[in-house]
């Protein structure tokens, strides 16, 4: 293993990356807690009253909204996305990261700087988070959008819709903590040091191999 602690350390993640970050995580955390609450304030007993949850509700949705509208911009304007994005090819990648995960390999290909699953799971996240604003809006003003209400196959599979995805949310989550911890603190570290030690996982990184000519 590599001695990291004396190793020369490199920029991961620059400021915009980890504010971003913290900033759509603290939203999505409130978003998930309130949201529960409001679900089901028997079960969740998290807040002192419902209008307090339909607040902390209301503004974190306009403070997600922002915040992923933010985060697209910043990855175009700094070509981030490229590290994000995912991309079919990435798909031939997989085997070989459920195998490192699974422990059956010891070392696994240079991804770069996001692995596959990471790619999929950010890029999904774009996804999910819009199907929550559109779904959140509708029963929000359940009157005003009862036409998309209906379109979508009523107002009970609507909130069926967020739940769902709520709970998608919170396992996205469960995943991303625990991936970051089983690579290693420096990685988790980063996210708000911005830096790592450069010759982390050089152990178990394998060389690309160019393709041929």
């Amino acid at each position: 293993m590599s001695s990291h602690g004396k190793s020369k350390v490199v920029l991961r993640h620059p400021l915009g990356v980890r504010i971003f970050h913290w900033w759509n995580m603290l939203a999505i955390t409130l978003l998930i807690l309130s949201g529960f609450y409001i679900h089901a304030p028997l079960y969740f007993r998290l807040f002192s009253k419902m209008d307090t949850a339909r607040a902390i509700h209301f503004v974190c949705m306009w403070a997600l909204i922002f915040g992923a509208i933010g985060r697209v911009w910043y990855a175009v304007y700094t070509k981030d996305y490229k590290n994000v994005w995912f991309k079919l090819r990435d798909i031939k990648d997989f085997p070989s990261l459920i195998k490192y995960y699974l422990f059956i390999k010891n070392t696994h290909p240079d991804y770069g700087k996001y692995n596959p699953g990471q790619k999929l799971m950010y890029s999904s996240l774009l996804f999910l988070v819009l199907i929550q604003v559109i779904t959140g809006f509708i029963l929000y003003y359940p009157t005003a959008l009862s036409s998309w209400a209906y379109a979508l196959g009523g107002p009970l599979v609507v909130r069926l819709i967020h739940y769902c995805v709520t709970w998608i949310f919170v396992l996205c989550i469960m995943v991303h903590v625990y991936l970051d911890v089983a690579e290693g603190l420096p990685i988790l570290f980063s996210m708000f040091t911005g830096k790592i030690p450069e010759d982390f996982h050089a152990e178990v990184k394998e060389p690309r191999q160019l393709p041929q000519e």
